[in-house]
């Protein structure tokens, strides 16, 4: 499990197949990635955006046009071409392998903030260098604060189709809305005691794992929105409505509602950075439910109530939590029946399909995947839209930008391992080749290898059989 639970470290990691080619980098246009950097540099002189961090000191690494630009980086690697007219400067052509997505990466031994911005990007400057603030971050987190981190295997289990807890996950984010943008202290400090209050009632349904992956979610992605939020100079209220998110957007939320209680807790714990930075080991809920129990917020509370003639209940009524029930109702009604369409048409797909399956005894395991484009659609089957890779002693076989599905071999519909791989909807026959007792499949957006296999053909349906 500690295996890959480190393999879902490069859970948004998409692998660069083609090797890049041996050509000169192009030479960098004045202003663009060299603006965003010194964009960086400006806010880091004029705003703190955490205690003990400066982006300044992380290096950075950025696919920018048709070329990588290395920043501040202590050893570049060998294939990284240093720029004469910018000192400390390195460049690759094209994409670098390193480079998957907007995410830490280690380069050469060296854990780098990576990103992919696109020359035309529309975003103004200052979010553009946020957002590389936001993984310069993530480095930070990973080097100072390795704990700070949901367990991803959570997903696969979390109860997405509980109606009751859906209506309160929405009650509790309409209440943190309410305190973030309440003008007195005290109608603040009430609603965000009954955003903890609900969030109370709805870990109570959850399993321990659930709670805890939402909590380190916050700690981790939260966090890092939150300083992406001061570093872009809005980290005054978060993006959270009353709408909220889908269902099962619960880590998309996390980003969400970690920026709400980091915004919170600057309101009402003075000094919670340096406390978690000094080795706090609480959630940012407890945190905040934590400063609110104090008596001078209390005593505000109090005041701000009296003072505006009327005390405000900061509690939803029956009518408001039965409407939101029932949406929730619906709403999870309406993702089983979309689980069911979504497997029904992946397997419905037109063309050629490829299906390999383990031996008993002997499953694949996933060595990474995408968890924001997969989604539970049986007891045991996880369909993924976007990356998957999954292999055994025996070998592996990767997906890119297409679909598959997956049947679990034991009581986890992934991390026990898989015993059937389907990739439907291929374009044409996928090519195996072998050679003594290695098998090769090549397909579009599809690559295997494995030893000892046995294929066989039904149609357009090729069965590789796996041998232990």
């Amino acid at each position: 499990m500690r295996v890959l639970l480190s393999v879902l470290l490069l859970a948004h990691a998409l692998p660069v197949q083609a090797a890049q080619k041996k050509s000169a980098p192009t030479k960098p246009r004045e202003g663009g990635v060299f603006a965003i950097l010194a964009e960086i540099d400006r806010i880091s002189v004029n705003a703190s955006l955490w205690e003990g961090f400066d982006p300044r000191r992380v290096p950075v690494e950025i696919f920018y046009g048709s070329t990588t630009y290395l920043f501040r980086h202590p050893n570049p690697p060998p294939e990284f071409v240093s720029l004469s007219s910018h000192r400390g400067v390195y460049a690759f052509p094209g994409r670098h392998e390193t480079v998957t997505a907007n995410a830490p990466a280690k380069l050469n031994g060296v854990l780098t903030a990576t990103a992919m911005i696109a020359p035309g990007a529309k975003r103004p400057l200052r979010e553009l260098a946020a957002l590389v603030v936001h993984e310069a971050f993530h480095v930070f987190q990973r080097e100072h604060h390795p704990d700070w981190s949901g367990n991803e295997v959570e997903l696969f289990v979390y109860p997405f189709e509980d109606a009751g807890g859906l209506s309160l996950r929405r009650l509790e984010s309409l209440a943190l809305v309410r305190a973030e943008r309440a003008q007195a202290r005290g109608e603040s400090a009430c609603w965000a005691a009954a955003a903890i209050r609900l969030r109370r009632e709805r870990f109570a349904r959850l399993t321990a794992g659930a709670a805890a992956y939402e909590r380190g979610t916050e700690l981790n992605e939260g966090l890092a929105t939150y300083v992406e939020a001061r570093a872009a100079g809005r980290a005054t209220r978060s993006r959270l409505t009353a709408d909220e998110f889908g269902a099962e957007a619960i880590r998309q939320r996390a980003y969400e509602s970690g920026l709400s209680l980091a915004i919170l807790l600057d309101r009402f714990a003075p000094g919670w950075q340096r406390r978690l930075e000094a080795g706090d080991k609480r959630s940012l809920d407890e945190l905040l439910e934590a400063a609110l129990s104090n008596s001078s917020t209390t005593n505000s509370r109090a005041a701000d109530s009296r003072s505006a003639g009327r005390i405000a209940p900061c509690e939803f009524n029956a009518g408001g939590r039965e409407a939101a029930s029932s949406r929730a109702r619906s709403e999870t009604g309406s993702l089983v029946a979309r689980r069911v369409a979504a497997r029904r048409d992946f397997l419905a797909r037109p063309g050629w399909r490829l299906v390999v399956e383990a031996v008993e005894g002997a499953p694949l395991f996933p060595q990474g995947f995408d968890p924001l484009n997969v989604s539970r659609v049986g007891a045991s089957e996880i369909l993924h839209t976007r990356f998957l890779k999954l292999g055994n002693a025996a070998g592996s076989v990767e997906i890119l930008s297409r679909g598959s599905l997956t049947e679990g071999a034991g009581r986890h519909p992934l991390f026990n391992g898989v015993r059937r791989l389907t990739v439907a909807g291929l374009p044409s026959e996928p090519t195996v080749k072998t050679e003594g007792e290695r098998v090769r499949i090549d397909a579009q957006g599809l690559k295997g290898e494995f030893r000892g296999a046995r294929v066989s053909r039904d149609a357009q349906t090729l069965t590789v059989r796996l041998r232990k």
